[in-house]
């Protein structure tokens, strides 16, 4: 009886210390991915479109807020300079909520939130969203982004009426 309690008691403790070191990883993991978004936020604030586009696969794929889903790394630089659209972006902030996977598959659940300026307009907007990031580690021990998804909280109907005014051409005197 007490060396099956004793082999139960071992089992136990071995899951638990399984369960801790599974946790610190993730801390580790999730202070490494908090780190490469303000590096990403950084470069979509000033739209360095190579350096956001490094943290994605090859193969990855992008299913942005209202557009169809874009397939493979190049495809998604080129879907991002296209979405631009003269925007002047003020801010650009992502945060993790979540943070869970294994050694090779880490999924982010996070918040944004973005205060931009639309060309001729000179009262910033602000969008806050919510986001899904896959992230794949790769061969050399790295994390990239292998599948996103993200979406917005406001109605971009609505986003004319938050108080953005146009530029008049007093503005350029």
């Amino acid at each position: 009886m007490r060396t099956r309690f004793g082999m139960m008691m071992c089992f136990v403790l071995l899951i638990a210390m399984n369960v801790l070191a599974q946790n610190n990883d993730m801390s580790d993991v999730r202070a490494k991915i908090e780190n490469m978004n303000k590096d990403y936020d950084k470069a979509f604030i000033s739209k360095d479109y190579t350096t956001m586009n490094n943290y994605f696969t090859d193969d990855a794929i992008s299913l942005p807020s209202y557009a169809p889903m874009v397939r493979g790394k190049d495809a998604i630089l080129e879907s991002d300079k296209k979405m631009d659209m003269g925007t002047t972006y003020n801010s650009f902030t992502t945060t993790p909520t979540d943070v869970y996977g294994n050694n090779d598959i880490i999924c982010e659940i996070g918040t944004y939130e973005l205060s931009f300026n639309m060309p001729n307009q000179t009262t910033p907007m602000t969008d806050k969203g919510k986001y899904v990031n896959i992230w794949q580690k790769q061969s050399d021990g790295s994390l990239k982004i292998k599948t996103e998804i993200w979406n917005s909280d406001v109605n971009p109907m609505s986003m004319n009426q938050a108080g953005a005014k146009p530029k008049s051409d007093m503005d350029d005197k």
